[in-house]
């Protein structure tokens, strides 16, 4: 199921202007900045903002913010020191057990107090041996399959970001998102990759592990650099639909085209590869270069490989993802994650329970329980109709003021049972009630005034 979006040019040509005249400040001098040679042969320069014991996050020389794996760094030239003309170089070692550098400082953009989703856990779920000297991982899931899989409902970008300050205060340094979702709302994939993006990369390295990734799931992972897939991993058939199961079409179908080429730019992925899996309409071959093993990818049916022909629908499986160097490997479990990711030792922060293959933190606790909820919700929302309906109905016809106030009072008791489930995730409003969250504040006034007018 896809919402439906609209951009506004003019409102994009004012962001654009924006970014160019701010950007003429952000720029760092090449002659002052430190050069990165990565082992996939690309070269970034610009000034170290911040390291730890795995990671570098570097502004470069464009005003980007970009963060490098020290395991990815084949050489390293600093920038000298005083001025001086030449640089001096330092070869990056895999096993770097330099201990990190610990920011304090709290960015501009960073979360305050998160009380809604502090509700959802207790001092016990936090209760778990943090070691120090280790990097530290946490896993966060991404939907669970099932019943609780829908991004939108069950994969919020408020959710993401209200996690933010639990996984700091766990120090946590690397966000693993285990995806395992068949897809969802359109309206969500831009808010849920603007905080990837935006938010969890400046402060973690982020990687996707893939065990299902369909549709939308798929597009909101599609910011992440760092991809692997379980053995069983999919990932595509991003297909918007509209209406009574009919694909998107015409200029709704150019927006997202749009909007998923800016994203596989967040990425770093040719944009052919989202396009073959958005529409028919785009088939997908690739070569592979066989001294560098670097993959030219090509809409078309031409290249040595053909992904995806004409008439189809891309799909990755594991096996092809990694050939293509679309994932960074495959690993059935955290052990062969870990080294896939270049550690020889790592902390998988929370407590172990038999029932979950991967230790629970506390921000991933919260995650689960922000889940139920809103199943328990879902499944109840028919039952809170009633209760709201039923009462007003009945209080529009009753004469006693006394037994009219009660209805009344009863009435406002599932209204307030609906609000609190659209203040809890508000695309509720949408898939609940056909009304855009941006409608909701006047939705809920008028359905409180109809409940005050009747007791006139």
């Amino acid at each position: 199921m896809f919402g439906r979006t609209r951009r506004s040019m003019g409102k994009t040509a004012m962001c654009l202007a924006g970014v160019a005249a701010f950007s003429a400040l952000m720029f760092v001098s090449a002659a002052d900045a430190d050069r990165f040679i990565l082992k996939d042969g690309r070269t970034i320069e610009g000034e170290i903002v911040r390291e730890t014991s795995a990671l570098v996050w570097v502004k470069t020389t464009d005003g980007k913010m970009v963060t490098i794996t020290r395991s990815d760094i084949d050489y390293h030239e600093t920038a000298p020191a005083g001025g001086g003309d030449e640089p001096q170089a330092e070869p990056e070692n895999d096993t770097d057990t330099e201990p990190a550098v610990e920011d304090d400082a709290t960015p501009e953009d960073s979360v305050g107090d998160n009380t809604d989703i502090n509700s959802l856990v207790g001092a016990d779920d936090g209760a778990y041996e943090l070691r120090n000297g280790v990097p530290r991982a946490a896993i966060i899931t991404l939907g669970e399959g099932g019943d609780k899989d829908m991004v939108g409902l069950y994969m919020t970008a408020h959710i993401l970001r209200e996690m933010i300050p639990m996984l700091e205060a766990d120090g946590v340094e690397v966000v693993v998102f285990r995806v395992n979702s068949g897809g969802g709302l359109l309206l969500e994939i831009q808010r849920l990759s603007d905080v990837i993006h935006e938010e969890y990369k400046p402060r973690f390295r982020v990687v996707a592990w893939i065990e299902s990734a369909i549709s939308a799931a798929a597009m909101t992972s599609h910011c992440i650099e760092e991809i692997y897939f379980t053995p069983e991993g999919n990932y595509g058939a991003c297909t918007g639909w509209s209406g009574a199961l009919k694909a998107v079409e015409g200029r709704d179908l150019e927006e997202v085209i749009y909007q998923m080429e800016k994203i596989s730019a967040r990425g770093g992925y040719d944009p052919s590869i989202m396009k073959s899996m958005q529409h028919m309409d785009y088939p997908l071959s690739c070569t592979i270069d066989p001294e560098t093993g670097r993959v030219a990818w090509y809409q078309t049916e031409n290249g040595d490989y053909v992904l995806n022909e004409e008439g189809k629908i891309l799909t990755f499986d594991s096996e092809q993802a990694a050939k293509f160097r679309f994932s960074k490997g495959t690993a059935r479990d955290l052990d062969e994650l870990a080294k896939l990711m270049g550690y020889n030792e790592i902390q998988w922060v929370g407590k172990k329970e038999k029932t979950f293959a991967w230790p629970i933190s506390k921000a991933e606790r919260a995650n689960m329980r922000y889940r139920d909820r809103v199943y328990d919700d879902q499944v109840r929302f028919g039952q809170y109709v009633v209760e709201y309906q039923g009462a007003a109905n009945l209080a529009a016809g009753q004469q006693d003021r006394k037994l009219r106030g009660a209805l009344v009072g009863k009435a406002r008791q599932g209204l307030n049972k609906i609000i609190k489930m659209v203040e809890n995730n508000p695309n509720f409003a949408l898939l609940t009630l056909g009304i855009l969250p941006e409608q909701w504040d006047d939705w809920k006034r008028d359905r409180l005034q109809e409940l005050r007018d009747l007791m006139r």
